[in-house]
């Protein structure tokens, strides 16, 4: 059966976009033109199915996609799918090389490629697409004599489990897509002053903000994980209370009454998703652009370092933007990392997957007036890799063991290259490449979340292994 269902809510903002499947999800970087939002139509084919081939002209693109023969015009409404012809609210845009849709491309277009129902929400960023039948919830909240208890009720069974990030409590919902009533729930109350749904990176999850620092979150799932009931308490002014089996506390903030000294910050790792906005990087076969491949990968890097609760994870690119050398080096110098790391993806023969690490190499060797060696004071900028370099190459082996170990990749042994992002980054910096990208190789594979998943939880093992192996800085 195929099938459109959709209904009108508020307008939301985001910069990204969520495709739901009975098996994958897939995150789509958004774009907004002159109020339109906007995304890229081959991101978007590849993660429902898989793009055969592509012609693209100046001002055409026709796009082989299993059965169907698409073809669209630039700044056109109608889109043609074999012999049905469409039209779209918003004109087809090509911005910086880029092929774009209007969001209901989703709901007008999708359901004759992929012969699937499409469920969607007007207004939001998320989409349901065959049989997936997304959770639901309702919360409540009411005040008891030491704070307040938060009340969840969920449509079906989900699982939790929590952290705590700058003052807010994060929970993380599965193992099913959750399509909340409302985004966001406002509250007048001592304890808690707001919860919101978020799922910009595929993962579901509730954000609780406290009202005040220094209360204690004791949270539990409740009628077989339908429904979670969270309490949200002030601490005695002494000692806080045992918590009741299988209900650990998660602290929000540093308490406000008298406690031991907070332990030193976290160590900050810095992640780099190279090119951006009009840079591209690569091009597939099946028009997957590199820069789009690592700020996924790059995501699921993140989310998997913090879920260790050993790291602060620094950002240089946020959306899609091009950003010269200069402000990723100042943006990971100015936060003293305990690593740095690089993500491409390009052409690495014709083996893929395939796994590059490099560290910092000069494109030439040094001159005699080079030393190899630079004093520890005034030590040039364009140099600063050179005090980090031992660093970087056990850095570099580390995460080459962990990415070696997934079924089916080829993780070539760590080598030196003149890349230029990791020169003048006053910390131990690698570049992790993944290929092949390019117009004669399948990259389907690359942009598979499943594969993407596998590399970012081995980077995060790679580098808690050379964390435990290393000197503190």
């Amino acid at each position: 059966m195929v099938g459109v269902l959709f209904w009108p809510t508020r307008a939301l903002r985001s910069d990204s976009f969520v495709i739901y499947m009975p098996a994958a999800r897939s995150v789509i970087p958004l774009e907004t033109i002159d109020q339109v939002k906007y995304l890229p139509l081959i991101s978007v084919l590849n993660a429902v199915g898989k793009v055969d081939a592509l012609q693209e002209k100046r001002d055409s693109l026709k796009i082989w996609f299993g059965e169907a023969v698409i073809e669209l015009r630039l700044d056109d409404k109608k889109v043609q799918i074999n012999k049905t012809r469409l039209t779209l609210a918003q004109p087809v845009r090509r911005p910086r090389g880029q092929w774009l849709v209007p969001v209901d491309f989703l709901t007008a277009a999708l359901p004759h490629v992929t012969h699937e129902t499409v469920e969607y929400q007007v207004g939001t960023n998320r989409i349901f697409i065959g049989d997936v039948k997304p959770t639901s919830f309702t919360v409540r909240l009411d005040q008891t004599a030491t704070g307040a208890r938060v009340t969840v009720q969920f449509t079906d069974k989900v699982t939790i489990h929590t952290a705590a990030s700058n003052g807010k409590w994060y929970l993380y919902l599965g193992p099913r897509p959750i399509e909340p009533l409302e985004q966001t729930f406002r509250f007048q109350d001592p304890y808690v002053s707001e919860i919101q749904f978020d799922d910009q990176d595929g993962v579901p999850k509730l954000i609780l903000t406290p009202t005040v620092s220094g209360l204690n979150f004791y949270p539990t799932l409740a009628e077989g994980g339908k429904v979670l009931l969270a309490d949200v308490l002030k601490p005695p002014p002494v000692a806080p209370p045992q918590p009741s089996a299988g209900r650990e506390p998660v602290t929000a903030a540093t308490p406000a009454v008298p406690a031991p000294p907070a332990g030193p910050p976290l160590p900050a790792v810095v992640l780099d998703a190279a090119h951006g906005g009009s840079d591209t990087g690569a091009r597939g076969r099946d028009g997957a652009l590199e820069k789009d491949v690592v700020a996924l990968l790059v995501a699921r890097v993140r989310l998997a370092l913090l879920a260790t609760g050993k790291y602060r994870v620094v950002l240089t690119r946020v959306g899609d933007v091009n950003l010269a050398f200069e402000p990723r080096e100042s943006a990971a110098n100015l936060h003293h990392p305990r690593a740095f790391l690089s993500f491409h993806a390009g052409d690495l023969g014709t083996t893929t997957p395939r796994v590059v690490v490099y560290s910092y190499q000069a494109s030439l060797p040094p001159g005699p007036g080079d030393n190899p060696e630079p004093p520890p004071l005034l030590v040039p900028w364009t140099k600063v890799y050179r005090t980090h370099l031992d660093q970087s190459r056990q850095l570099a082996q580390a995460l080459q063991q962990k990415l070696a170990q997934i079924p089916g990749v080829t993780a070539d042994q760590p080598g030196g290259a003149p890349a230029r992002a990791l020169r003048s980054v006053n910390a131990p910096a690698v570049a992790i490449e993944i290929g092949s990208l390019t117009p004669d190789a399948d990259s389907g594979v690359l942009t598979d979340s499943n594969f993407q998943q596998q590399l970012a939880s081995a980077i995060a093992a790679g580098l808690q292994a050379w964390q435990g192996g290393s000197p503190e800085r």
